[in-house]
């Protein structure tokens, strides 16, 4: 992995690490879901997903390793709009 691909990936993982991360939290906290829409994180989970697989068929770590990291915390918001549904 060269350097750009080494900074491409800290900074994905910073990205969407901090941003799915903030998201899962603040659901957690208020036990909701409202204002969010559910068809927006399945769509983003299924994207995430796509590149992960992309990544593994290209043996590619720098879409591997952030698009992981992003697949993983959108599939948990989704499993949120199931937990925290009233």
């Amino acid at each position: 992995m060269n350097i750009i691909g080494i900074i491409t990936v800290f900074l994905s993982l910073i990205v969407t690490g901090l941003g799915l991360t903030s998201q899962v939290r603040k659901n957690k906290k208020r036990r909701s879901m409202e204002g969010l829409s559910f068809f927006y994180f399945f769509i983003l989970s299924i994207s995430y997903t796509f590149w992960v697989v992309y990544g593994l068929v290209l043996g590619d770590l720098v879409l591997i390793l952030p698009m992981s990291i992003g697949a993983i915390m959108s599939w948990v918001v989704v499993w949120q709009f199931y937990l925290y549904r009233k």
